[in-house]
């Protein structure tokens, strides 16, 4: 830590200048509380601004000397100039400007967040020394090609975990953490979590800063389309052998491993047994959501580093276009000869291509599991013998439709009229078949070229077959019947249905 580096964040640092900011508390209080707790990554601007209007009209009930400008006016303070504590853009899912919160906006939540709002109230050292001794040995033991070393590692874990095995199976007691030691932990756990989701916005500047030294490096080269390509793909491979993107490509492969979000699934489901975390209401909401949250968060980075993919593409298209004009002006001057010698065609050729496909596989969206249905047993049904009678009696007392006396109906209504809805024909000719009749008619209008709107909707009251007393509604499409519409089916064709 040196002086000068401090005299230059203190001065110039956007997280500096929240902290020393006059209203910082009731800033850091309305950012926190739409970005974090209510779990948005970005708000589109009239979401933000009348969430801001609704928190400054609270404010100013208790103090109304305080944040007196308006809700718009803040938000573009908060965007620009030195503060930059919110980050606006344009997506192409909005039709509007979209703000999110800046790498400094998240570091300063960050540290407020861990000073002021730990769940359980004291500094774990015993489980952070733990980590650390853990993490070290990991580092030997994996950073290591030696066999040996290896070999050493898993047979003193083997025995281990053996002689715990055997202690438990001659009836020992099982040794567990004290109460102290599981809270100290699973309060680590959520601090590495808080931090974790506030590192996202550090990924995006890091390839953020990459991108824009590419198009530097481009824009102060040569025009050889040689260079312009070799820019380009340079790009996409920094973006992911830099430390920050390697690292995110291994985030991304193992929040995305179906076997690993089981697995985290079934973990956290289990915390709930643990009654030494029965009072960790918060913390324990939190990591519930940490698979969504995290997915999101990942899913947000990697629009940005599509985004910024597509944006070199674009420079290298406009790059190039000296680059094509002189491709054209050849491949004319190869026609022209061409043509000259068309007569006395030499035995060569040549192939030409003028356009090449750039591919990130950034751009591949998230893979979701399939939806999974809940297994049902099925359980042999032992139908009633009555209910089979009464099934067989309506069977039985089906009847055929009569489509040629169906067919006259209509024609006789038309005779007399240039037209009938299927209300008014079924007014004129109540249906005896029931709602079979009615699709018969229907099916009719449809073979013979009448008009059916689906469009439309209609009531019909037809008689229950099994009460002659009971008017039931029944909704059908629009049908109207016209005169002189072609028969393309005649009665015969309909008599076995």
């Amino acid at each position: 830590m040196k002086l000068e580096r401090l005299i230059s964040f203190f001065s110039t640092n956007p997280s500096a200048r929240l902290l020393a900011a006059q209203h910082a508390p009731y800033v850091v209080f309305f950012l926190h509380q739409h970005f974090k707790v209510e779990g948005n990554l970005a708000l589109p601007q009239s979401v933000l601004q009348g969430k801001l209007s609704q928190f400054l009209d609270n404010v100013h009930e208790t103090e109304p000397d305080i944040l007196r400008e308006r809700a718009e006016t803040y938000l573009t303070k908060w965007s620009t100039g030195e503060t930059r504590w919110l980050s606006r853009y344009f997506d192409s899912q909005h039709s509007e400007s979209v703000f999110e919160l800046t790498p400094q906006t998240e570091d300063v939540l960050k540290f407020l967040t861990e000073v002021l709002e730990r769940t359980i109230g004291f500094v774990g050292t015993e489980s952070r020394l733990s980590r650390i001794i853990h993490t070290l040995s990991d580092i030997v033991v994996r950073g290591s090609d030696d066999p040996q070393r290896r070999l050493t590692y898993l047979k003193a874990k083997r025995k281990q975990i053996d002689d715990e095995i055997e202690s438990i199976e001659a009836g020992k007691a099982v040794s567990t953490h004290s109460p102290t030691a599981i809270r100290e932990r699973f309060a680590d756990v959520v601090s590495d979590l808080i931090s974790l989701q506030g590192d996202f916005r550090a990924v995006e500047e890091c390839f953020k800063t990459i991108t824009r030294d590419v198009q530097k490096q481009q824009t102060e080269s040569i025009d050889s389309r040689g260079d312009i390509l070799g820019f380009a793909l340079d790009a996409d491979d920094r973006l992911k052998e830099e430390d920050q993107g390697s690292s995110f490509q291994a985030f991304v492969g193992l929040i995305l491993s179906q076997t690993q979000q089981d697995e985290l699934e079934r973990i956290i489901c289990q915390l709930d047994e643990i009654t030494e975390l029965a009072m960790q209401v918060d913390g324990k909401h939190r990591v519930k959501g940490m698979i969504k949250s995290l997915s999101a968060e990942a899913e947000k980075v990697l629009r940005t580093t599509r985004r910024l993919s597509s944006t070199l593409r674009r420079l290298l298209d406009s790059r190039t276009s000296t680059t094509r004009l002189r491709l054209a002006q050849v491949l004319r001057e190869i026609q022209s000869h061409a043509a000259r010698h068309a007569e006395a065609r030499p035995d060569i050729g040549m192939d030409v291509f003028t356009e090449l496909d750039l591919l990130n596989v950034s751009q591949r969206t998230f893979w979701e599991s399939p939806i999974e249905f809940d297994d049902i047993d099925i359980k042999t049904d032992e139908p009633d013998e009555g209910d089979r009678l009464m099934a067989f009696r309506h069977l039985a007392e089906m009847q055929r439709l009569d489509w040629e006396s169906m067919r006259s109906n209509i024609t006789t209504l038309l005779n007399a009229s240039e037209q009938i809805t299927l209300p008014g024909l079924l007014e004129v000719y109540p249906p005896k078949g029931g709602s079979i009749e009615v699709l018969g008619y229907i099916q009719l209008a449809h073979d013979d070229g009448h008009d059916v709107d689906e469009s439309q909707i209609e009531v019909v009251y037809i008689f229950d077959p099994d009460s002659d007393e009971v008017l039931r509604p029944y909704e059908i499409p629009r049908v109207l019947f016209r005169a002189s519409q072609p028969q393309s089916i005649q009665s015969g064709d309909r008599s076995d249905e």
